[in-house]
């Protein structure tokens, strides 16, 4: 079982210090990642692919709106909620967050969901909606009747047994250059993944929106940077609890 399971992110940071970054407060109302967050003066948005633009697209929620981990108690990170349910437990951690988000598209686009857990195996939602479920045999996975067939079941199963080991692993690739949808992942126990929702450059200047979820398992959020809201990026992410850097950066595959 312990290849299997797997933590997902780090212990979660103490409310930060004052003075939180210098942010510009978006104005409302603003529905969407791109609505809430428009490019900083003089840099131009990077093209992404369907996924990339479908990230753009997600739905956020008030400005005022905090972080709350999945029983509901507020976290301390300077942040803007993006609208994206939890399930059930303390399983939609860092990596699961860049999971859900890409097997909602792939659901959503009629396009084959198939992840791998830590071991290896492949986890395909088309077997579970058929009535099979997965369950661990050693240090594998293998498959019986019995399943739900529901999506949310589906998902929690696929957190319980996938991570940042398995999304770096097994299901994506590495990237050179930042593009909206792709990751920073540094797989581990704990390991940690955020997602770029946007990108953005002016000459060799680069700025990343970062979207990240964490543990204990919270809300997905647009975790706001110093530059209205947006990250720089030359080849290191310093975010305050977490850097991550080019080695890190990788695409879906």
């Amino acid at each position: 079982m312990l290849l299997l399971l797997s933590l997902a992110c780090a212990e979660p940071p103490p409310p930060p210090a004052s003075p939180e970054p210098a942010v510009s407060a978006p104005a409302e109302p603003a529905r969407t990642v791109a609505e809430a967050f428009p490019v900083p003066e003089g840099f131009t948005r990077v093209e992404g692919d369907a996924f990339g633009d479908w990230l753009r697209d997600r739905p956020v929620r008030a400005a005022d709106v905090p972080v709350r981990t999945h029983d509901g108690r507020t976290v301390g990170h300077h942040a803007r909620v993006v609208d994206l349910p939890l399930v059930k437990g303390d399983l939609q951690q860092c990596a699961d967050s860049a999971l859900r988000l890409r097997a909602e598209w792939l659901r959503e686009t009629g396009s084959e969901v198939a992840f791998h857990a830590t071991s290896g195996d492949l986890m395909p939602w088309a077997r579970f909606a058929a009535g099979e479920t997965p369950y661990a045999d050693g240090n594998a996975l293998k498959w019986r009747q019995g399943s739900t067939g529901e999506w949310d079941d589906y998902l929690r199963l696929l957190f319980t047994w996938a991570g940042t080991a398995s999304l770096e692993a097994h299901d994506s690739q590495p990237a050179d250059t930042p593009r909206p949808g792709y990751i920073l992942v540094q797989g581990g126990f704990p390991g940690h993944a955020v997602v770029l929702l946007d990108v953005a450059t002016r000459q060799d200047e680069t700025l990343l929106l970062v979207g990240e979820g964490y543990m204990p398992a919270q809300d997905f959020h647009v975790e706001l940077g110093p530059i209205d809201a947006w990250w720089r990026w030359d080849g290191e992410l310093a975010l305050p609890h977490w850097t991550l850097t080019a080695e890190h950066l990788r695409r879906f595959e």
